[in-house]
Parts: structure tokens; sequence; C-alpha cells
């Protein structure tokens, strides 16, 4: 997708910016795609309580689509509730056309397209992963473009369909947080705060003890009937000068010829599937703070200290996230205790910290 400015302009004057046009244009091109490599190749997934449907035109996304969800991965349904087309144009040969938009119609962060979104329809491209993303939330179709794998970040493998999962959630009361949570069946935690604040260390931490991991980065939440946490990704992500202190983690590292450039990346469910915990009620949120000292400690905090530390790095990394977003996400805080996680260097106190209170909950 090669934007040329001046003949973007011309497609939105021409297109009068008709969102829906837009999304019937490309979901054409995707069934070309998938007629071209002889049909689809379809893989199925309960993603917090619906059956979702990725129907791809051939596989050559597969890989870097899937392991991130393959702890969810289903036997086929006939009537999933949203259905995902994912192509690329250089497997399937079938060229996207330049975009009616030029790069001053991008939200600088999260990609959404000004004048290609409403309330049916979600338009949004990131550049990062150079990567079109678009919803019709009447039709529940999704479709995914990228040029080419060779464009696809480790990151977006790591956590794919953000966008789409994302909007499409939000409107059924769950919302997509940054945000990890670890924990047992009958309760966990979420944990919340800016990248750098220890969540990985902690959620990881968390699989070498007797709780479950449910994500380090990404998880949805929902405040109906009762706060509640939903895996999404089995991955973990962990800066490449910091992996030696997890070492029981070294054989799960996925792209460990690539830490010069690229955070360590694991899919837990590859290599320790006994310890993913799916979903759970949400029992209190911790906001992990690094200390220095040896021991690990608990101070209560409020929910509006909380919320500071989950709703700004929510809101500037998810396209599609707005008001509703932030009343979910409110509404959970204020129904659990929050406190501080004061982090220590004896990694093996973490989660037995994280176990004494859930289990006195």
């Amino acid at each position: 997708m090669k934007p040329d400015i001046e003949e973007s302009e011309n497609l939105i004057e021409t297109e009068k910016k008709d969102p829906i046009a837009f999304f019937d244009s490309i979901y054409e091109l995707y069934e070309k795609a998938e007629a071209s490599v002889g049909g689809a190749v379809n893989r199925f997934y309960d993603i917090g309580g619906f059956k979702i449907q990725l129907r791809f035109a051939g596989e050559a996304l597969i890989s870097y689509q899937t392991p991130a969800l393959g702890h969810l991965e289903i036997e086929p349904v006939s009537h999933p509730d949203l259905t995902v087309c994912l192509w690329d144009s250089t497997s399937t040969k079938t060229i996207m056309p330049p975009p009616p938009w030029g790069r001053n119609h991008h939200h600088p962060k999260r990609g959404e397209i000004h004048g290609f979104n409403t309330d049916r329809i979600h338009t949004s491209f990131q550049w990062g992963a150079f990567a079109l993303s678009l919803l019709d939330s009447d039709r529940n179709l999704g479709i995914y473009w990228v040029d080419t794998t060779a464009q696809i970040p480790y990151w977006e493998t790591g956590s794919p369909l953000r966008t789409i999962l994302n909007v499409w959630m939000s409107k059924r009361g769950i919302q997509l947080v940054h945000a990890g949570a670890v924990g047992l069946s009958s309760g966990g935690v979420l944990l919340v705060g800016k990248g750098g604040s220890g969540k990985s260390t902690t959620a990881l931490s968390c699989i070498n003890s007797e709780l479950f991991y449910a994500s380090d980065d990404y998880s949805l939440i929902t405040c109906e009937p009762t706060p509640t946490v939903f895996s999404i990704y089995n991955t973990g992500k962990k800066n490449a000068d910091d992996v030696n202190r997890l070492p029981f983690l070294a054989e799960a590292i996925s792209n460990s010829d690539r830490l010069d450039s690229e955070k360590a990346v694991y899919f837990i469910n590859e290599h320790f599937p006994e310890k993913i915990l799916k979903s759970c009620p949400i029992r209190a949120v911790l906001v992990p703070r690094i200390t220095g000292k040896t021991d690990t400690s608990l101070t209560a905090t409020s929910a509006a200290a909380a919320l500071a530390s989950l709703v700004p790095s929510t809101m500037i990394q998810l396209a599609g996230a707005g008001k509703e977003a932030c009343q979910i996400m409110m509404q959970v805080l204020k129904q659990v205790p929050c406190y501080y996680l004061e982090l220590g260097t004896d990694l093996e106190q973490i989660p037995q910290v994280i176990s004494n209170l859930i289990t006195k909950q």
C-alpha cells in the first residue's frame, strides 16, 4: 500500500470518503486473493467467550498470526461470532491499489484513518507493521492485509489483530487493555503499568510457581457480571539484556538469533501449556514498582492511581479505544482493591506475595 498523495486526494474526492464502499472494495480483493491460491485455510478460536474464525488466503500468514492465539484454538464452528479475512499481496499476487487518503489522514500513533471511521466501519493503518485493518461491525467481518510477510515486525506476531479484536470486543462490553494477568482459576490479579515498570518480570516469574499465566502485556477485561480477565495472547516479552533473570525460560525464547535488535519473545503455550490461565475473576489490581530492595511487598493504593497506570498506555496503543474503554476500565477498578506491588530483587518472592493476596480474598 504505497500512497501517492496527489492521487490519494483525488480518490478521496471521487469516493466521497465512503467507508462502506472502501471496505467492500477491499473485501472483493480478498476474495480474489483467496481464489488465486486455491481457497481459504481456516482456524477457529474462543476469545473472551466468543467464537472467532480466521480465514486465511493461503498459508503465508498463518505462522505469523496464530502462535500467540494457540492456547485458545478450538474445533471448527459453523456460525462464528466474528470472521477475520487475512491476506498478503506477495504470496497471493493480488495487488492493493493506492489508498484513498494521504499520510496526513492517519492518527499519528493509533493509525485510524480520518474520514473512514463510523459506528459501523473501522479503518486503520499501522505504519510499523505496514498493515491495514478493517472491521464491519454490522456484518461481524474483519479484514487484515499486509503487502508481504517480510515486513511483519516481531511485536505484531506477538499480539496479532489487536485493532480488529479491540474494536469488536469493546462493542460487547469487553475491553482489550495494556495489562498482564496471573493467578488461579478461582481468582487472579491484573498487572498494570507502563513499559519498564516490571509487568513482564512479574507475570513471567509466576510460571515458575503455583500460579498460572494469562498475559504479560495485553488482556481482555469486563465488569459484567463481575470483574473478569480473559487471556488473549499467550506471548511473553522481555528485554534482551534481562533474560538471564528468568533462566527457566531460556529454551522458550523464539527469536534467540535476533536479540541484538528485538525483545525476547516467548510463546508460553508451546513450552508450558499446563501453566496457561484462560480466564479468572479479578481479585485485585497491582501496579508494579521496582524498588531495588530484596523483598517484595504490597502497599494499598486508590483506584484513581491504578487507572493512571492503565488508561494512558491503553488509549495510546489501541486504535478504537475511546469513552467506552475508559468506562469499562473505571468500573472494573472501582470494584476491586488496588495495590502497588513493590518489586524486590528476589524473584521467587513475587509470585508468593501475589498468591498470599488472592488466596486471602
